[in-house]
């Protein structure tokens, strides 16, 4: 099987589109946790400690992402990674195909 190489500019595209996915996902849950918080007790408000707690992550992430570029790197790797498992894989599969014939 020929696997496909990803190129550093795809990775970046990657890295990127999985940095805005986690963004999006900090937003949603996040509202959705302010909007139980502020109807149902306005009086103790908790839903600003998961919101910095998980900003931080966020910003860190955006700092791998867009700052050091390091989150491209990983996407690479983990790809690479993945194309050496699938081939061990199919190599297990012909070995066994090869004994049972």
């Amino acid at each position: 099987m020929a696997t496909t190489t990803m190129t550093h500019e795809q990775a970046e595209q990657r890295a990127h589109r999985n940095f805005y996915i986690h963004a999006a996902a900090y937003a949603g849950v996040n509202s959705v946790l302010a909007y139980i918080d502020l109807t149902n007790s306005p009086d103790r408000m908790w839903f600003y400690w998961p919101l910095a707690g998980w900003g931080v992550g966020l910003a860190l992430h955006a700092v791998s992402v867009f700052v050091t570029h390091k989150a491209a790197d990983r996407v690479l790797a983990r790809q690479e990674h993945r194309a050496e498992r699938q081939e061990r894989r199919e190599q297990r599969r012909e070995e066994r195909h090869q004994a049972h014939v």
